[in-house]
């Protein structure tokens, strides 16, 4: 007799404590300064981990069992680890998110280095692996970001590669009032200068807007109230204001949700594949307030440091999903070495 019970994931011991270093560590921005820690600690405080009480194939049913778990877990923690999969690989994990019933979110204008090669899970960042990504909220610079996001891990990196984890709550708590104040009132204006091509480095404009036609890329972000003109050597330069906060669609509580830290150009002055003299517009992006004002050197590293202050970090092993509320839980990712193969669906 067929079991047509749909599996329980229930809630099981994390993994033993460690911790990741942080401060002065290469190629992670603002890592000298003095607000960032020494190192953070694992996520078993923040991020429950959950695993399926029974062996169960690929299909409704463990779609079911996911759903439900994530459907209880994200309002209260913000985020869950689903621990073992019966997962192998990115097809599967697709088949997983397609039968979860989330509307999928493309990455249409978004930032990051990345192959978009499918409509449902993408390379979770095709970065230098010698760069550490500090947490952010995905595409918090587009109004079209995704509320949840899912990662799968197909295969670990050999060393490093842990995913920092952020609730954006308690690092709020640690930025002084006057600082909010002023961006609640000034806002953040990104600015992007984007190649026609794509390189190793930089997601060129053909690939991050679907069309090698200039005149739709302008179109479409005419439509959205962007600025944007064009350099004689086909680059692509826009610029737009967006809050420098949300609401929550559950709670009503006001969340900072930004990427002014991580857009900044300081971060690609601590990049390897990034001479450190440029002038801040000709990097790939840069922020600052609403109205243009450069946004202090100082303060940003201040504002990643606070960041990294509330960040925990989790070891995700083969098979392993890891979703999170973007509105409420940042992530990025470790410097690594060897192969690593994770990938990221983006949903509603």
């Amino acid at each position: 007799m067929t079991d047509t019970r749909t599996p329980t994931l229930r809630r099981v011991p994390p993994d033993a404590p460690f911790r990741v270093p942080v401060r002065g560590r290469a190629y992670l921005a603002g890592s000298a300064h003095e607000n960032f820690p020494d190192s953070v600690p694992d996520g078993g405080d923040l991020i429950p981990t959950l695993a399926l009480d029974t062996d169960v194939a690929p299909g409704p049913r463990l779609c079911a069992a996911v759903r439900d778990a994530v459907d209880e877990q994200l309002p209260t923690y913000g985020g869950v680890l689903l621990r073992g999969m019966p997962l192998t690989d990115r097809t599967g994990f697709e088949a997983l998110v397609a039968g979860l019933g989330y509307d999928l979110v493309g990455y249409r204008g978004g930032i990051a280095v990345r192959r978009n090669d499918s409509e449902v899970a993408l390379h979770a960042s095709d970065e230098d692996a010698r760069v550490t990504l500090s947490p952010h909220h995905e595409m918090a610079y587009l109004p079209g970001y995704p509320r949840k996001i899912l990662f799968f891990c197909e295969k670990p990196a050999e060393h490093g590669g842990e995913v920092p984890v952020n609730d954006i709550r308690r690092t709020a708590a640690l930025i002084p009032t006057a600082v909010l104040d002023e961006f609640r009132v000034r806002g953040v204006r990104y600015h992007r200068n984007v190649p026609r091509t794509s390189t190793a480095g930089e997601t060129g404009w053909v690939d991050t807007f679907g069309t090698d036609d200039p005149g739709r890329v302008e179109e479409h972000l005419r439509s959205c109230g962007y600025e944007c003109t064009w350099d004689a050597d086909g680059r692509l330069r826009y610029h737009y204001r967006r809050d420098a906060f949300v609401t929550d669609g559950v709670t009503g509580q006001e969340l900072w949700f930004n990427q002014v830290t991580e857009l900044h150009c300081s971060y690609w002055r601590a990049h390897p594949g990034f001479p450190a003299d440029l002038p801040d517009d000709d990097y790939p992006a840069n922020t600052t307030y609403g109205d243009g004002a450069p946004i202090p050197p100082e303060l940003v590293s201040y504002l990643r440091g606070a960041l990294w202050r509330t960040t925990r970090a989790v070891r995700m092993r083969a098979g392993d999903v890891l979703v999170l509320n973007n509105q409420v839980v940042q992530h990025g990712r470790f410097a690594y070495e060897g192969t690593r193969r994770h990938f990221v669906s983006l949903t509603s």
